[in-house]
């Protein structure tokens, strides 16, 4: 029985082989088996292999090339001694920003472009986080976010297909004393999105699902932002030199974020997003007329004014001379000098922004080439003015090694203090530096439609003339050497500054000693970052003053 179950498989195994040799089954059938009696039983068939003699195989020789001998030859002709003039300055014309009555308390604000079909929108809105009462900072942010995540009638998911759809966006924001909602879609596609902008601004969802998911990732962000020098200097700088309850320098905190409900968000909504004294900025492929029709129509069911903002009251500066804030492990060390500074609206205000640009507001400027190139310290140092519409306040800071702690703050002391008492003055070659850079770099300022809406919406907010930038050119060009180090000296004396050094407190410290950074002992033994402060303030270097710590959250630790 055996035999004959093995010589039916052989069988079955030639016919199929010759089928196979002989091309296989026609286009179209299906090869059938025929049926193998008892084949569930079939024992397999001991395969026989032939062993074939192995054959030593040789590897490829491999030749080795050695490279040429190079004869490094470098250029000095003499035009590589001196470094390229600056081009030409090519015509520019201003792009054209019209003004728009619109009813209801609105200002409308348009700026023609009809070269590509696509239509951005900016409505800006009286508010911000100056507004959140004590103990719930972060209200306008967390509401302001929750604007555009979702409509009564769609959903987050289904408020992003739909916009999808047309390639279009609408996002909401909240700044420290403004607020607002935008779009962008294309010109096809303007009434579809401007139905989601509509409910966006009219009916948001304030969903409580979405609202906790926004806080939980609020908290995590906070985490990250609390372990990084950087993000707790930039924290808390304000409140250093503006005060702990100032409105414009008050911090979300953990505890603040957790205080709020979805509740706080529909009572926001109905207290502060209303239509008076909003402004509306519009770049694009749209007509005044359109706009009328669009927003002044199309609004008429946004009704209302907004209650009275907070007051915005002079600066109380934090009582120190140098303000210490500890990241354990911390590999970098944030280094920050502050001070009040001049206002934007000041009369020589291009006199005071040449100077800072000398002093740290480019590549080139002294403060970088001076940590980052010559040091070594840091990535990049800058230095220069800020401004609220009140306001205005004066830094030079980088991030730097945190062995080279002790050292940066030295530079960066010594090098405003040069400019200040005029030991080392701007020179003819920065100030053309700064100033070629600033005017032919207007062009870039307005090559796109948002970048030059930017700007204009920058001179609203400081309540300056339109036609500012139309003779900007023409009065930089006219800065002399003398306006800029007057400026200098009386912006830069650092009587009244602040140091802010965020970092960990045990980083050793390094001193920079005959050109050469060596370890920084007391009594042979080494020094540690905290320390390290304390002793700068002892010699006088950075002037009277005491060492403040405080926690990641701006609060002065006992």
């Amino acid at each position: 029985m055996t035999t004959l179950r093995t010589l039916t498989k052989l069988s079955a195994i030639a016919a199929l082989t010759t089928t196979m040799a002989c091309g296989g089954a026609e286009k179209g059938t299906v090869p059938v088996n025929n049926p193998v009696p008892h084949a569930e039983k079939t024992e397999p068939v001991p395969e026989t292999k032939t062993e074939e003699p192995t054959k030593e195989v040789k590897p490829p020789e491999v030749t080795r090339t050695e490279p040429p001998i190079q004869n490094l030859v470098f250029p000095d002709e003499d035009f590589r001694k001196a470094q390229p003039k600056a081009g030409e300055r090519r015509p520019f014309k201003l792009p054209r920003l019209k003004r728009v009555n619109l009813p209801r308390g609105m200002r409308g604000y348009l700026m023609e472009q009809h070269d590509l079909p696509t239509i951005s929108v900016s409505m800006v809105i009286p508010g911000g986080s100056i507004n959140d009462p004590k103990g719930k900072e972060g209200l306008a942010s967390v509401c302001m976010g929750l604007l555009t995540d979702g409509t009564k009638q769609l959903d987050k998911i289904a408020l992003s297909e739909a916009l999808a759809d047309t390639a279009s966006s609408v996002s909401s924001y909240a700044s420290r004393d403004e607020q607002g909602i935008s779009m962008s879609t294309l010109s096809q596609h303007f009434d579809a999105t401007f139905k989601l902008f509509y409910d966006s601004l009219m009916t948001p969802g304030f969903r409580k699902a979405e609202f906790d998911r926004s806080i939980k990732r609020r908290l995590a962000r906070l985490r990250q932002a609390r372990a990084s020098a950087r993000s707790v200097s930039r924290r808390v700088s304000r409140m250093v030199v503006m005060g702990q309850d100032h409105p414009q320098a008050r911090v979300i905190t953990a505890k603040s974020l957790r205080s709020l409900k979805v509740e706080d968000c529909v009572t926001y909504h109905a207290t502060w997003i209303k239509p008076r004294g909003a402004k509306l900025f519009v770049v694009g492929d749209m007509t005044t007329k359109q706009l009328r029709a669009k927003f002044g129509k199309g609004l008429k069911a946004w009704k209302g004014r907004a209650k009275r903002g907070a007051r915005i009251g002079k600066p109380t500066p934090m009582n120190g001379r140098v303000f210490f804030i500890n990241i354990p492990g911390s590999a970098q060390s944030s280094v920050t000098i502050l001070k009040r500074g001049p206002k934007r609206k000041a009369r020589n205000f291009l006199h005071n922004s040449m100077a800072a640009a000398v002093l740290g507001g480019s590549f080139s400027a002294r403060v970088n080439m001076n940590l980052r190139e010559d040091k070594g310290y840091s990535y990049g140092a800058r230095a220069g003015f800020t401004y609220t519409r009140k306001h205005g306040g004066f830094y030079a800071g980088a991030a730097v090694r945190s062995n080279s702690t002790y050292q940066s703050i030295i530079e960066l002391w010594n090098d405003i203090q040069a400019m200040a008492k005029g030991t080392k003055r701007a020179t003819k070659a920065e100030l053309t530096r700064e100033r070629n850079g600033a005017i032919l770099g207007m062009p870039g300022r307005f090559s796109t439609g948002s970048r030059a809406l930017r700007n204009y919406r920058n001179l609203i907010y400081y309540k300056l003339p339109l036609n500012y930038y139309n003779t900007y050119t023409n009065k930089l060009s006219r800065v002399t050497l003398a306006q800029v180090n007057r400026a200098a000296k009386r912006h830069f004396k650092l009587k009244n500054a602040k140091v802010l050094v965020v970092g960990d407190a045990n980083a050793p410290l390094k001193v920079r000693v005959d050109g050469k950074d060596k370890p920084l002992l007391v009594d042979g033994k080494q020094v540690k970052l905290l320390q390290g402060l304390k002793m700068l303030l002892a010699s006088g270097k950075l002037g009277k003053g005491k060492l403040v710590i405080l926690d990641a959250d701006g609060n002065v630790k006992k």
